[in-house]
């Protein structure tokens, strides 16, 4: 997927870090990750490892690099140019904020239950998962203090940003396992969020 305002070198980069991506999955698929070594991925993909530790810091970075890797910055723009609100609104706002990322640009279904199934099975690859999670928590809980304004506790957009992603991790894990027919993770998404909602109901 071409995203809005990406010139030909981001897209290039994007395209190679999934390329990696995909490699390590094949090569985990076959061999199992403990045995996939760096130099079994550059091969694989046409790059040395120099150039495969430009994109990741190892195998199990690589091994998790799902799409959609980047929030869309007109995404969040209106997100941010959004009302204050109370919490629950802006809680409600940025699950929306996920759930439109998610919608233009969907992971594949068999890549999610695979990169989960590694995560359920190997440490590396759990902690690799839980870095790109807290990553992506930290810059929602950026974009909630903007919405939310300066004299909010410092610690209401973390909690706000940590709820919204806990929904969407749920929701992913539950379609990439699901049976359903549907490829788009969006209803079992949203469902978590409406669960999510009652919880704090």
């Amino acid at each position: 997927m071409v995203q809005r305002g990406e010139g030909l070198r981001d897209r290039r980069r994007r395209e190679t870090r999934r390329g990696i991506h995909l490699v390590v999955l094949r090569l985990a698929r076959e061999h199992g990750l403990e045995k996939v070594t760096v130099e079994m991925i550059g091969a694989e993909a046409g790059i040395s490892p120099r150039t495969f530790f430009n994109y990741f810091p190892g195998k199990e970075a690589a091994a998790v690099e799902l799409s959609p890797a980047e929030l869309s910055p007109e995404l969040v723009e209106d997100f941010v140019a959004g009302p204050s609100g109370p919490p629950r609104e802006v809680l409600a706002d940025l699950s929306r904020l996920l759930l439109d990322q998610l919608g233009e640009d969907p992971p594949d279904r068999d890549e999610a239950n695979e990169v989960f199934a590694l995560a359920r099975t190997v440490p590396g690859v759990t902690g690799a998962l839980m870095a790109r999670i807290e990553n992506s928590t930290r810059r929602l809980a950026d974009a909630a203090a903007l919405r939310m304004g300066p004299d909010v506790d410092p610690q209401l957009p973390v909690l706000v940003a940590s709820m919204a992603m806990a929904a969407v991790r749920t929701g992913m894990e539950n379609w990439a396992r699901s049976t359903d027919a549907g490829d788009s993770p969006v209803p079992h998404v949203e469902r978590a969020v409406a669960l999510l909602r009652t919880v704090l109901s």
